[in-house]
């Protein structure tokens, strides 16, 4: 999972070489990721939505005209390692990842929470996508040719993910997750391969590993990684590590040819002055790496140094620390030699929960006793781009994998007696994640008959066969909600929406009923996995349902053919056709709710309005309102679990009719909570408020505003929040404080940016704009500059930028419009504008110059770097603006200087710029690594 910091103060010990011949060896994983990144540059070229991402199809032709590109400039790749099996000491990582995925998946949806905007192919302005099929870079990139020179090996960095802001617009949110099959999509790709098929080794063990044995026992060679790790395995005396990132190509008069930074460690060791025994020489390079992963601001001189001093003077306690972090990479954990061939034919995250099973191997969980290990097997699930405010997307799939698991027991070993399964979803704390119990032989097979019934009514009634684990995966959702007796599919949700004309597919229900087929697709993938193991290990095909199944099965698309959000939209064109509906309706005869909500799909509302009736709140809505109030309120509860319980909060009040019951139920929760004393908590309240588009929020809003006593920071999020709602009705409080002797800075300037956004939100003017589409989801203090009324020249808008004579609202307009024009990074106009907001560092408003940094840190551009730079040393610069300047050069730490720079400012007088410098350097290291791939971050799952 790599050592902080260790890449870079190896950079100037490296090697910048040809690679003109030799052997290589790919870390598969840390491959997947980064053919990710190229494709997802060519992707965004083309596409500005977060929601579009690389097909598995141009995942899988992009990975083998990497390696062919590669091989062709003299190379020779001999093996390409992906793990599948990782030790129990990488535990309790793989959870705070999780953790962490899971709270930027709330981050994201928050940021989004109206639905993830798309591109739109109209002349008529900027807003949400009105056609289906909007989403279309991925299919055109697909089938388009490679430039190598421009593609496969880039020269140039920039952001390859979706920026933005996440709450009130002030903290950037994160990209949306990776397509959740990328490591198995390209590992069929490569197996499809004459020429690379029979280099893909799936090693039941850590990939990194396997690949410097390799090398070693070759007696020489490089390894392909993302992953410092590799550095501090022995690679023997001729081993070599290259990061996939560092390949360009260079030309010269003789021709192109692949260079990078070549690390040999033995050679970094020379160059440092280490000197080293005979005995186990390798590990003196291994040593300096543990140096620095005890202090990441040691410089590689400063930690040689460390290790001659440990030499000489042999501190007990240093060598037991370093005898334990060496365990890793002397003794690296792997399953038995069985386990090698059986992991060869699986997914890596199958795998996993196979491997559990077999005789001898402890299973991926903690160590434990024999009688302990019985419930100690985990599955970690792909992460799946569903919505946190709903239950997991996996949930209405369960039992496909219960009767995987069941299955399992056949071969278990120690685990005969293993009672359930643990799987990792989606955790906002430390958890051993979902017990899902093991079903009994007779239901096992029980819901084996239900599914050859199910399928086989589909496939005689649906005329495309396409079709039939579409509809698979929809008969689960509706009969997971029927089973619990409450709420309604949504399912029958989006096909209501679908029927009326009125589907978004950036909608948040869109988005999860594809996560849901998905997940039924993959989890398919998966017992159909486990029954060809099983019959392989046992040497028995199973009763003849299973036998049935599996014949079923062996039908299931590839992975390139998985349902995305570029083809869901016209495969559930097919659903909503009238035989499909019937199908439904004859599964779920008994359940007369059920069969009037899939009769009223094909009576849709075309599109007449003021026909419907009252509703009245549902119950079981009300009761879960009240158990999230609970939660919100309770300073018992936990201040993540809060904040869960916010969001979907704010997703229920506004999914809802403002007036319903249930919407203004929500809205009193959120604001019942304004009694709790964390200003932070507050703060994101009113941030909330302001997103509801509820005016009922507006009283709550107001009374914080009005209460002198309230933080400032809340107060102020308060008239925000105000100015967000647009309703004119709340001008009169706001222009109370802006005009209030001896108010707050901050609170004042908000109400006043707040009013013109009031008055320009209810004029008549703004139904005349024609706004850019903003690659940007945060509700700014003010809208850019309108295209055909203000002059949208750099030039021009530079000059209102600093222009004092006028109002802050319209220089803020002309400041938002800037940072329009500067992304994507790669537009014509980006570098010009970067240069004219750098100008707003001269104005004399502290205020106006902290904005200025703020909308630096979310465009992420080198050339900003200098004028950021120069705010930060300035130390009679105002804190705000040092503090925000911190910050945005953190987002951009994966460029040159820009860590040295921030380490000076480490112990500076002002304490919230320290802090914020060490956020930042954290940040950096974040931006940097390549810490995305299947053995580090394990895919995220819903918590049911």
């Amino acid at each position: 999972m790599g050592i902080p910091s260790l890449k870079r103060h190896l950079e100037p010990y490296a090697e910048r070489a040809s690679l003109e011949s030799g052997d290589v060896v790919i870390d598969g994983p840390a491959f997947a990721y980064h053919i990710l990144n190229l494709c997802l540059r060519a992707v965004r070229k083309q596409s500005r939505s977060p929601l579009d991402q690389p097909s598995y199809e141009l995942l899988g032709t992009t990975a083998v005209a990497w390696l062919e590109r590669v091989q062709s400039y003299g190379l020779s790749v001999s093996a390409i390692y992906f793990d599948s099996y990782l030790p129990s000491s990488k535990r309790p990582e793989r959870i705070q990842r999780l953790i962490k995925l899971s709270r930027d998946l709330i981050k994201f949806h928050s940021a989004f929470s109206a639905g993830i905007p798309l591109p739109r192919h109209d002349e008529d302005g900027p807003g949400r996508a009105t056609d289906p099929t909007t989403s279309q870079a991925v299919a055109l990139f697909a089938t388009s040719s490679w430039n190598a020179t421009t593609d496969l090996f880039p020269t140039s960095s920039w952001p390859t993910t979706a920026q933005g802001t996440g709450s009130h617009g002030r903290t950037k949110y994160p990209p949306p997750p990776p397509p959740p099959f990328l490591v198995p999509a390209v590992i069929d790709a490569l197996r499809a391969s004459p020429v690379f098929g029979p280099l893909v080794r799936v090693v039941p063990g850590e990939a990194d590993s396997f690949c410097a044995r390799h090398v070693c026992e070759h007696r020489g060679g490089t390894v392909f990684t993302s992953d410092t790790d590799l550095l501090v395995h022995d690679l023997g005396e001729s081993g070599s590590v290259v990061f996939l990132s560092d390949i360009e190509l260079d030309g010269d008069a003789t021709g192109t040819r692949l260079v990078a930074r070549v690390y040999r460690p033995e050679g970094i060791c020379r160059r440092l002055g280490m000197t080293m025994g005979t005995k186990r020489k390798s590990l003196g390079f291994a040593r300096l790496a543990f140096e620095v992963s005890r202090d990441s601001f040691l410089t590689a001189k400063q930690a040689a140094a460390k290790v001659r001093r440990s030499e000489a003077e042999e501190n007990e306690k240093d060598e037991k620390e370093y005898a334990k972090f060496m365990e890793q990479y002397l003794s690296p954990e792997v399953a038995p030699e069985l386990a090698e061939r059986v992991s060869g034919m699986l997914d890596p995250r199958v795998s996993e929960i196979v491997l559990a099973s077999l005789p001898g191997v402890e299973g991926n969980g903690d160590s434990a006793s024999e009688e302990e290990t019985a419930a100690e097997a985990t599955m970690f699930l792909p992460f799946l781009l569903d919505c946190p405010a709903r239950t997991s997307a996996w949930q209405a799939s369960t039992p496909i994998r219960q009767l995987a698991y069941r299955m399992l027991r056949s071969v278990q070993g120690r685990r005969r007696d293993m009672s359930a399964v643990f799987e990792m979803r989606r955790l906002q704390t430390v958890s051993s994640g979902l017990r899902v119990e093991m079903p009994t032989p007779r239901d096992a097979e029980e819901f084996a008959d239900l599914l050859l019934t199910v399928l086989a009514e589909f496939e005689d009634r649906l005329d495309k066969r396409g079709l039939v684990w579409a509809m698979l995966a929809i008969y689960l959702d509706i009969l997971m909600t029927s089973q619990r007796g409450r709420g309604r599919p949504i399912s029958l949700d989006v096909l209501g929406q679908l029927a009326k004309g009125a589907l978004d597919p950036g909608s948040w229900d869109f988005l999860h009923l594809l996560a849901e087929v998905q997940a039924t697709y993959y989890s398919l993938r998966m017992l159909c996995q486990v029954i060809g193991f099983v019959a392989q290990h046992t040497g028995t095909t199973g009763s003849p349902k299973i036998v049935r199944l599996t014949e079923w099965l062996s039908r299931l698309p590839p992975l390139a053919e998985y349902p995305t959000s570029a083809t869901f939209m016209e495969m559930l064109g097919g659903v909503e056709e009238p035989g499909s509906l019937a199908c439904l309706e004859s599964l779920f005869a008994e359940d007369e709710d059920m069969v009037s909500l899939i009769r009223g799909l094909g009576k849709a509302d075309k599109g007449i309005k003021g026909t419907a009736k009252k509703k009245k709140p549902r119950p079981d809505t009300l009761a879960t309102i009240a158990s999230l109030r609970q939660s919100l309120t309770s300073e018992a509860t936990p201040l993540a679990v809060r904040f869960r319980a916010l969001f979907s909060l704010k997703h229920l009040a506004k999914q809802n009719p403002p007036r319903s019951p249930e919407s203004l139920a929500a809205i009193d929760a959120i604001a019942a909570a304004f009694t709790s004393p964390s200003a932070l908590l507050k703060h994101e309240l009113a941030y909330c408020l302001g997103q509801s588009g509820n005016g009922a929020a507006i009283p709550h809003l107001t009374r914080v505003l009005e209460n002198l006593a309230e933080d400032p920071m809340c107060r102020h999020e308060a008239a925000e929040a105000l100015g967000a709602l647009g309703d004119a009705q709340s001008l009169d409080v706001l222009r109370r404080f802006r005009d209030k002797e001896g108010e707050d800075v901050a609170v004042k300037e908000t109400c006043e940016i707040a009013i013109d956004r009031i008055e320009w939100e209810n004029s008549e003017g703004k139904k005349e704009e024609r706004l850019r589409q903003s690659d940007f989801a945060s509700i700014d203090p003010a809208p850019p500059m309108p295209q055909d009324q203000e002059a949208q020249s750099v030039e021009e808008l530079g000059k209102k930028l600093m222009d004092t004579s006028l109002p802050l609202f319209k220089r803020y307009r002309a400041m938002f419009a800037l940072r329009d024009l500067a992304s994507p990074p790669d537009l014509p106009t980006a570098v010009p504008a970067v240069q004219a907001l750098a100008k707003g560092f001269e104005d004399k408003s502290a205020l106006f110059r902290h904005e200025i940094a703020f909308v630096f840190g979310q465009l992420s551009h080198p050339a900003s770097i200098p004028a950021l730079t120069a705010a930060l040393s300035n130390l009679d610069e105002a804190s705000m603006v040092r503090h925000e300047a911190a910050e945005a050069l953190g987002s951009l730490g994966d460029e040159e200087g820009v860590e040295e720079t921030l380490r000076k400012f480490l112990h500076d007088k002002e304490q919230v710029v320290r802090e914020s410098v060490i956020v930042a350097l954290d940040m950096a290291e974040y931006e940097k690594s390549n810490e995305t791939e299947y053995a580090l971050i394990p895919e995220v799952a819903g918590t049911a």
